[in-house]
């Protein structure tokens, strides 16, 4: 008998200090929503609106505003609770433009004592006002910036063609970090 009581003992004191911890957690008059990727988001954001990015850039890369546009929305609906707004009423509202979209020569690589090929350096410059309308504190009107190295002896169609879904995914994870993460 003295022996199923110490056995039910066992397993409901652990499942007591973890409620209790798990309740300690919890700061009184904070109140946020918090998501697996370490974004926090008020529960009262419940919208996001993202107008489709201008491409203002002298030199255009024709899908880019696009993929930058579709790449945020989709960011933030696998990684938030927010439904996207089809208008630029959403709680919280991006609005953003390509500002400059480069590509330029930036000298030999390196490796020890064996000089390589010159390489390019494509950068795309974005700006990006983010609107909430919730909380204006949390607003912010910045650039973002992401560039790729490449060798010389590459045409930029098929650098374009191979590295600038890496580009965007860069620049919407800063947009992102920036608006939910608060870095």
């Amino acid at each position: 008998m003295n022996q199923i009581k110490i056995q039910k003992s066992i397993i409901i004191i652990p499942l007591i200090l973890l409620a209790i911890t798990m309740g300690g957690c919890r700061l009184v008059g904070v109140q946020a929503k918090y998501s697996t990727t370490g974004a926090s988001i008020s529960p009262d954001i419940k919208t996001a609106a993202v107008l489709h990015f201008q491409n203002r850039a002298s030199l255009v890369q024709p899908l880019l505003a696009q993929k930058l546009t579709e790449k945020l929305k989709d960011k933030i609906l696998s990684q938030t609770s927010l439904k996207i707004s089809g208008n630029s009423s959403g709680d919280v509202v991006f609005d953003g433009s390509i500002t400059s979209y480069t590509t330029e020569p930036k000298g030999a690589a390196q490796t020890g004592q064996i000089v390589s090929t010159p390489i390019n350096r494509l950068t795309v410059t974005i700006k990006v006002k983010y609107t909430n309308t919730k909380d204006s504190k949390q607003d912010f009107d910045e650039q973002f910036s992401r560039y790729i190295d490449y060798s010389s002896d590459k045409n930029l169609e098929s650098v374009e063609a191979s590295e600038l879904d890496g580009i965007v995914d860069n620049l919407v994870q800063d947009i992102f970090n920036k608006a939910f993460v608060n870095w």
